[in-house]
């Protein structure tokens, strides 16, 4: 019996919603936050350690706000 985690898919999420004028020198907020998404990894595992090993990864790189999607199936031998 064992776990198989198929189409992992972990997502760098980066939310702007203000930028600076140098004109005016002062903060201005966006009318929708910027939304910036970059895929750090794809891929498949067995345990479910492999992909905690896989998120940590990521964050130790410096990445701050991750999404982690993927499915899961049973397998019983």
């Amino acid at each position: 019996m064992s776990i198989y985690y198929d189409n992992i898919k972990i997502t760098y999420v980066k939310t702007e919603s203000t930028y600076y004028d140098d004109k005016t020198k002062k903060h201005i907020k966006y009318k929708t936050p910027k939304i910036t998404r970059k895929v750090l990894f794809e891929d498949s595992c067995f345990d479910i350690g492999e992909l905690y090993l896989f998120i940590k990864n990521c964050h130790d790189r410096g990445y701050e706000d991750l999404q982690v999607s993927f499915n899961s199936k049973h397998e019983l031998y």
